[in-house]
């Protein structure tokens, strides 16, 4: 799923979807015999919980199938499944996450909030090994340790060694001038591939390793728009002899790099908000609500879960309702737990959701809102 930047990394459309749906968050963890006899009984005591809520039977029996331990990962490591008609709809690995205790939701929605949790923030990024015969581009993403795809270009060396072994000195120019033309060819088909998997995937960071002149050549091909996002590890990954645990080190330094300046760039728009009279800032959650029933919000910022409020789920717009109150009484699905509420209305609004450091927001709110537009 390609995720735009700060997005919440879930399908809008999937909310819109008709009937039941049955989620679970569960404990994948290996290592220990402990660990394997509990995800030996995993399946049955799922079963049960759906069953409890009355699952259908093919939301069941779908949705045990795919509870699998996530093998080759650290734990803790949990997984997030997701199904709706006898179907599949998500299988998610969340790594780093301990879930204690199994949990089960069946309902006219799905329960998404801890795929975002894990997700909110999270981008794409591209880490390109390239030399004077082509390049492999890779792509991963902040939510996820495993490489999500790879595209590569593969010239033909032999047409470089061959251009530089003309013989005659007074051909040698002609000859260099070949083979830097080949170079040149290489570096702008692996710069048009960085382009098009950044554009498919919304990426922050664009990563450059390999051969020097490939390197500045497959920057210098970039457009202009892209060059913000490269930087560039001083290794020759492509031929393997540059040391990858130190490449990895590299490569993980700049990722957390992005993602701190991105902190820093929230923090920054809500402090001014924050003293601008909060003109297009949304403090506390009834505001948040209201922001949300108008699509005014286009980012929720969540210090603390709000676990301890409910709120009312509607089946049109607005899509969100106050605890209180008859308004929309006719779209009234049921009251949920606020985080569920509020990240279905988020999503259906096309606003995006960050769980940021509490100390962010101001007031000890616990949840705020930076607005499209100010308030009237």
């Amino acid at each position: 799923m390609a995720l735009r930047a700060d997005s919440n990394g879930i399908d809008a459309s999937l909310y819109r979807r008709s009937g039941s749906w049955s989620t679970a968050l569960v404990d994948a963890s290996l290592g220990t015999t402990a660990a394997q006899e509990a995800a030996d009984r995993l399946p049955e005591e799922v079963a049960k919980l759906l069953k409890s809520q009355q699952a259908q039977p093919g939301d069941v029996q779908a949705l045990i199938g795919a509870l699998e331990p996530a093998q080759g990962l650290k734990a803790p490591v949990a997984r997030f499944v997701a199904v709706h008609g006898g179907e599949v709809v998500l299988n998610e690995v969340i790594p780093g996450l301990k879930v204690s205790n199994s949990s089960v939701d069946v309902g006219p929605f799905p329960n998404f909030t801890a795929l975002a949790r894990s997700r909110g923030g999270s981008f794409s990024y591209l880490v390109a090994e390239v030399s004077k015969d082509g390049g492999e581009v890779h792509l991963y993403n902040t939510a996820s340790p495993e490489r999500l795809g790879s595209r590569g270009i593969v010239g033909l060396p032999e047409e470089i060694h061959h251009a530089r072994k003309v013989p005659g000195e007074y051909d040698q120019p002609k000859a260099q001038a070949a083979a830097d033309e080949m170079v040149r060819r290489n570096a702008d088909e692996v710069a048009e591939l960085i382009s098009e998997m950044s554009n498919e995937n919304f990426v922050r960071l664009i990563i450059l390793s390999g051969d020097i002149k490939a390197r500045e050549a497959v920057l210098g091909a970039l457009p202009g728009t892209l060059k913000d996002y490269v930087d560039v590890i001083d290794s020759h990954t492509r031929t393997g002899g540059a040391d990858a645990k130190h490449v990895d080190a590299q490569i993980t330094k700049l990722v957390e790099d992005v993602k701190a300046n991105a902190l820093a760039e929230l923090e920054s728009k809500v402090a001014a908000q924050s003293g601008n009279g909060r003109a297009q800032l949304a403090v506390g959650l009834d505001e948040v609500v209201t922001a949300l029933q108008s699509a005014q919000a286009e980012m929720v910022l969540v210090g603390q879960y709000q676990s301890e409020h409910t709120l009312r789920a509607l089946s049109a717009e607005p899509w969100i309702a106050h605890q209180e109150g008859e308004d929309h009484a006719e779209s009234v699905l049921g009251e949920w737990p606020a985080p569920e509420v509020l990240l279905r209305a988020t999503a259906l609004t096309d606003a995006s959701i960050r769980y940021v450091p509490d100390s962010l927001l101001p007031d000890g709110a616990g949840i705020a809102a930076l607005l499209r537009w100010a308030k009237s």
